[in-house]
C-alpha cells in the first residue's frame, strides 16, 4: 500500500470547485458523464481545469488538473458539512491494482480533495481503470470510470488552451502599453489594427469591448479588428489608395448590394475632425431588410494613413443611432489622441 500526498498546504484548491468563474481562454466543457470548466483565483490568476462525474448519486467524483500540471482527485457531497483545513483518512482501490492511501483534505464544507503528483500510476489508473473503490468515514464507494480516458484527454486540453490564451494575452497587454503611448500625427502610421487597438484603449470596454471569439468575427467580416458596440459591432478594414466620398459611396453600395434583401440606400459627405483642419470622408448606408426579417445601419468614417491609404471604420448597428453615436464617439476619440502633443 502506497500513501497519498495531502493538499493540507494547497490553499489554492480550497477555491478549485466552488469559485465557479470561467477562465478567459476556455469556458465549461462535456465529456460523456464529465462536466468541466476552468477556473481562476479572485486575483484573476489561471489556477486549474477540472471535472466531475454525474453520478446521480449522494457523492461524486472528480478531477483537476492544476496550471503546475500536478493532478488532483475530489469527492463532492452537497450534503456534507465539512470543517476546512482538516484531513481525512482515504484509501483508493481501482480494479486489482495495489491500494493507496492517505490523508484527503477538507477544502470546502462539501468537497475533500488531494494532490497525485506522486503517484503518476494512479493517474494512469483512473484513465484506464473500469471501477474505483474509495473508502474513507463515509464508507465505501463504488465509481464507474466511464469515459475517464477521454474526459482527463479534454481536461488536458483545456489547461493548454487556456495557458496559451493567458500567455496570448499578456502578449497583447505589452503591446497594448506600448500603442498607448502613441499620439499625435503617429497615431495615423499605425497600421488598421493597432489603429483601431489605440483608440479602444481609451474607450469604455463595457461600451467598446473586443469579443472572446474575436479571431472567428475577424474572419466572418474579413477585418483587421472587430468590436462591440451596443446592439451591434464596429470593424476597422484598410482601404487602397485615396478616394472621394462618392466613390466610396458607390462602391460600398454595389459591394452591400446582394447582401440586402430590402431596401438599401446611402449617403455620403465629408466631416471635418474635431480640433483640426482634416477632412475625411463619411457614408452611411441603410438596409431594410438583411435577410432575416430585421434592419441594419452602417456608418463609416474613412481616416487617413501615412502610406496614401486610408482606414474605413465602420460602425454596425440595429438602428440608425447607435451606429452614429458609436462613429461619433470613436472619431472625438481619434482627434483627442491626434491632438496630443
Amino acid at each position: 500500500m502506497t500513501a497519498l500526498r495531502s493538499i493540507a498546504t494547497v490553499a489554492a484548491v480550497v477555491a478549485a470547485l466552488t469559485l465557479s468563474i470561467a477562465s478567459p481562454a476556455s469556458a465549461a466543457f462535456k465529456s460523456g458523464i464529465w462536466q468541466g470548466d476552468a477556473y481562476i483565483s479572485k486575483e484573476g490568476q489561471f489556477q486549474r481545469c477540472a471535472i466531475v462525474g454525474d453520478y446521480e448519486s449522494e457523492t461524486d467524483l472528480g478531477f483537476g488538473l492544476a496550471a503546475n500540471g500536478t493532478y488532483e482527485v475530489y469527492l463532492i457531497n452537497k450534503s456534507w458539512t465539512l470543517e476546512p483545513g482538516q484531513a481525512a483518512k482515504v484509501t483508493i482501490k481501482v480494479d486489482d491494482r495495489p491500494e493507496v492511501s492517505g490523508a484527503f483534505q477538507v477544502v470546502s464544507k462539501d468537497t475533500l480533495g488531494t494532490l497525485m503528483q506522486d503517484h503518476p500510476e494512479l493517474v494512469q489508473a483512473f484513465k484506464a481503470g473500469n471501477v474505483a473503490t474509495i473508502t474513507g468515514f463515509f464508507g465505501t464507494l463504488k465509481f464507474p470510470l466511464t469515459g475517464t480516458a477521454k474526459a482527463f484527454g479534454v481536461m488536458e486540453d483545456c489547461v493548454r488552451q487556456v495557458k496559451a490564451g493567458v500567455q496570448d494575452g499578456e502578449k497583447a497587454a505589452q503591446a497594448r502599453e506600448k500603442l498607448a503611448k502613441i499620439h499625435g500625427q503617429d497615431l495615423f502610421t499605425l497600421q488598421p489594427q493597432a489603429f483601431a487597438w489605440r483608440v479602444l484603449n481609451d474607450l469604455p470596454q463595457d461600451q467598446f469591448g473586443i469579443p472572446k471569439d474575436v479571431d472567428q468575427a475577424m474572419k466572418r467580416w474579413n477585418a483587421a479588428l472587430v468590436w462591440r458596440i451596443e446592439r451591434g459591432l464596429g470593424l476597422v478594414q484598410s482601404v487602397g489608395g485615396s478616394h472621394s466620398e462618392e466613390e466610396l459611396r458607390a462602391e460600398l453600395t454595389k459591394l452591400k448590394a446582394p447582401s440586402c434583401k430590402g431596401q438599401l440606400t446611402s449617403e455620403a459627405d465629408l466631416r471635418i475632425m474635431p480640433g483640426t483642419e482634416t477632412i475625411l470622408p463619411h457614408v452611411e448606408l441603410s438596409c431594410t431588410d438583411v435577410g432575416n426579417g430585421s434592419a441594419a445601419y452602417e456608418v463609416l468614417t474613412f481616416f487617413p494613413h501615412a502610406s496614401g491609404n486610408m482606414i474605413a471604420v465602420s460602425h454596425i448597428g440595429e438602428t440608425l443611432q447607435i451606429a452614429q453615436t458609436a462613429d461619433a464617439t470613436f472619431l472625438n476619440q481619434v482627434a483627442a489622441i491626434a491632438g496630443q502633443r
